[in-house]
């Protein structure tokens, strides 16, 4: 199906009905008050008994704000790149469409209107209309459902009819406000698929037809070409007369050329030089035209141009000489030879020295017929190119090759072809952020070889030492920071009318209790001295890796994940004559004990933490379980997005030397000592926050110590696997959010973390950049 710029007739019914009644409804609500019907409704969902209450209130927060972020999550790690686009798109229309309606319809809340009313968790804000909730689950489900096999959709459309039950259960909404959510997140998703581009009318094939006749091809057979065809969707055409063209079809909202996907590139990465986003998908095709003409002018072996078209919706049509070959990735190692290697790099050469740089040469664009190289699909590519430019257009083909071919042979190519001067101005941009998704693909599926390329390169011109480009203007890092923050704004700011409470607990802490914190944290220092030491078998001092430690806590301020610590650990332990592979498998060990105490530690505090459980029903903590779930979600698939690719290729030999050195912890009898340092060291961490919370006021029940232990086991985990700065942000939401969840009051929760970050996070910093010199003074590390 091909991108219509004009919206199809069921998209435009679809925004018609949803608009008009949304309107309908919403001038009802305004002007009367809920009939008999609808309180009978609310009195009977509201007082529903048994278990269901409970769940119901965990399913609602499907539709919370944050499942937004959780589900384009979700489509990101299934490499769905379209649908999590169109899942924030809508999710974030239906969020701030409600919040608009709600200001307009000013309708107020089921407790307005109703006394015998049940409340089964905390409900913030004066309006009811429309749930805000119900749109955004609506919205995303709209979106979502499509893309699901048959099989699941009914569980979607159950998830939205469980989320408005849920709001009306909990007191939070009338059933008039949660068909008002539905129809806003039916109008939501409805603008979206205008937004991002409707599916236009199946008679693409036959129009197609009817274009290419009016420009004198007669066609006697259409077919669709498969492949990676970006921004574009192609067809292979055989004409009455024995002909075979290559069509190219550019949609004015095509999903991956559309004027989102561009503005993307812009604002995350530096001196992109795309068209600008309102490009016309008729003045793309005349662009790509253009630079056909001028690389056939410079000897470039490039298809044909045929013609040029545009059809009755908008859709260009490019027609170019079918070109038999096969893309560099269908070709098997063999069949890439020194002569293919040279033809290929020949034919960009050429391209480069008449000023042009193609700017996407990924597999797919390089076809190869015997050893003939042609490069097609020019769209990206740009005139007036600069040298620089041009290195980094070099860059996609050397990963290309390399991965294909070998590095070696291709930097002979490169360098035989297009000469040293463009083959080592390639060094700043050997990096992943300049790679099209192939070609990231085919450097992950060979680990190392970025690093190979640049050391193959740098060997061959020692005096080109040039540091990587910075291209990124937005990192992963960036966006999951303001995704923390804003799941603390939605979260906590609400819950917070006691701010100046907890300010005021924080300010008149108890000294006592702040002094035993400060000693716990202290404490943590000489244990994970100790736990590094049993890993390396004894053979540093104590009293030195203590302060490798102390150093440990300002250089993890400046890396995510506790890096910074682990990089510093292994340094030290080199500069005290260790091999490289003991020193690594040394804190590889460190991190093990650390996963295997808390492994010990878990079966023992969760019986303890299931007394809590009777806080979970309170109206002052329901949201704390959701907040937590939530929080935990999005880590969870952020850690696995960012770090599962990158630690994919080390796992392996990390796993072996662990293994080893674990068997060999055991046979000398020092694995007990190191679970039991490990175990204190967790423990040192529990009592830090424990402590922390009775300095701002925590009344001392032995029943809250296991909660307690408990989540800050989780809070520690969190800053872990989240990749800011010493898990800055995720750390504190995760931890008030599970002392929430356990009964602990928000402002006691709040100025005890607050407390807890003083002492374990924010005051060893000077300290620890201190140490760092002193022990960089003394060539320790």
């Amino acid at each position: 199906m091909l991108r219509a710029r004009r919206p199809s007739p069921a998209l435009v019914f679809s925004l018609t009905v949803s608009a008009g009644l949304l309107a309908v409804v919403s001038l009802w609500a305004r002007n009367r008050p809920p009939g008999r019907w609808e309180r009978d409704l609310f009195a009977l969902v509201n007082q529903i008994p048994g278990p269901v209450g409970p769940a119901l209130v965990l399913v609602m927060q499907l539709g919370a704000y944050p499942a937004v972020l959780v589900a384009a999550a979700g489509a990101v790690l299934a490499r769905r790149i379209g649908l999590a686009r169109d899942l924030l798109i809508a999710g974030n229309l239906a969020y701030w469409s409600a919040v608009l309606c709600k200001a307009l319809v000013a309708r107020e809340r089921p407790a307005a209107f109703l006394a015998d009313i049940r409340f089964h968790d905390t409900i913030t804000g004066r309006f009811g209309y429309p749930s805000g909730h119900v749109s955004v689950v609506t919205a995303l489900a709209v979106v979502l459902a499509p893309a699901l096999p048959a099989r699941l959709r009914s569980l979607v459309w159950l998830a939205v009819v469980a989320v408005g039950t849920a709001r009306i259960y909990v007191g939070a909404h009338l059933p008039v406000d949660v068909l008002g959510g539905f129809l806003v997140g039916w109008f939501a998703a409805s603008l979206t698929r205008l937004i991002v581009g409707d599916v236009g009318p199946g008679d693409s094939a036959g129009r197609l037809r009817q274009v290419l006749l009016g420009r004198g091809v007669e066609v006697a057979e259409l077919t669709p070409v498969r492949g990676d065809a970006r921004g574009s969707r192609p067809w292979q055409v055989t004409t009455t007369d024995g002909r075979r063209l290559f069509v190219k079809v550019t949609g004015g909202r095509q999903r991956d050329a559309d004027w989102l996907y561009k503005l993307y590139r812009r604002l995350r990465y530096r001196d992109i030089a795309d068209e600008p986003p309102y490009v016309t998908a008729k003045q793309k095709n005349e662009h790509e035209a253009y630079l056909l003409l001028l690389a056939e002018r410079a000897g470039v072996r490039t298809p044909r141009l045929v013609t040029t078209a545009t059809d009755a919706v908008g859709d260009a049509l490019l027609v170019l000489e079918f070109v038999p070959g096969r893309p560099l990735d269908a070709l098997e190692a063999a069949e890439l030879g020194p002569d293919v290697l040279d033809e290929v790099c020949r034919q960009v050469a050429r391209l480069h020295q008449a000023g042009l740089a193609h700017r996407d040469l990924r597999a797919a664009n390089v076809l190869v017929a015997d050893t003939s190289a042609w490069l097609v699909d020019l769209g990206f590519g740009t005139d007036g190119a600069s040298a620089e430019q041009q290195a980094r257009d070099l860059v996609e083909l050397l990963v290309t090759l390399a991965a294909l071919a070998g590095v070696r042979p291709t930097v002979d190519a490169a360098i035989r072809q297009l000469g040293a001067g463009p083959v080592a101005d390639t060094l700043r941009w050997l990096q992943p952020a300049l790679l099209s998704r192939a070609g990231r693909a085919l450097a992950d599926a060979h680990p190392g070889l970025l690093v190979d390329l640049r050391d193959e390169i740098t060997r061959r011109f020692p005096d080109r030492q040039d540091r990587l480009a910075r291209v990124v203007r937005i990192t992963r890092r960036d966006v999951f920071l303001l995704v923390m923050l804003g799941l603390l704004v939605h979260f906590l700011l609400p819950q917070l009318g006691q701010v100046r409470a907890a300010s005021h607990a924080v300010l008149h802490a108890d000294p006592l209790a702040v002094t035993g914190a400060l000693l716990a944290s202290a404490a943590t220092y000489l244990l994970s001295a100790v736990v590094l030491r049993l890993a390396a078998a004894g053979r540093v001092p104590l009293g030195r890796t203590v302060a490798v430690q102390v150093a440990a806590s300002f250089v993890n301020r400046l890396a995510p994940g506790a890096v910074g610590g682990a990089a510093l650990s292994v340094r030290y332990l080199r500069q005290q004559d260790l091999p490289v592979p003991a020193a690594a498998t040394a804190v590889a060990v460190d991190r093990i004990s650390g996963i295997v105490s808390v492994g010990l530690l878990l079966p023992v505090l969760l019986p303890f933490a299931r007394g809590a459980r009777r806080h979970l029903v309170s109206a002052a903590t329901g949201r704390g379980l959701a907040v937590l779930l939530t929080v935990l979600a999005v880590l969870l698939l952020a850690a696995a997005a960012l770090a599962v690719p990158r630690l994919r290729a080390r796992v392996g030999a990390a796993r072996c030397q662990a293994a080893q050195a674990v068997r060999s912890l055991a046979r000398s009898g020092r694995i007990t000592r190191l679970l039991a340092a490990s175990l204190g060291l967790t423990l040192a961490y529990g009592a830090a926050l424990y402590l922390s919370l009775l300095a701002v006021g925590l009344p001392v029940e032995p029943a809250l110590l296991a909660p307690v232990l408990l989540v800050c086991v989780v809070g520690e985990g969190v800053a872990s696997a989240a990749p800011t700065p010493g898990g800055l942000g995720a750390t504190e939401a995760a931890l008030v959010s599970g002392l929430l969840l356990f009964g602990v009051g928000v402002d006691t929760a709040v100025a005890g973390v607050l407390v807890y970050r003083l002492a374990t996070f924010w005051l060893p910093v000077l300290p620890g950049y201190v140490t760092l010199r002193v022990l960089v003074r003394r060539h320790v590390v």
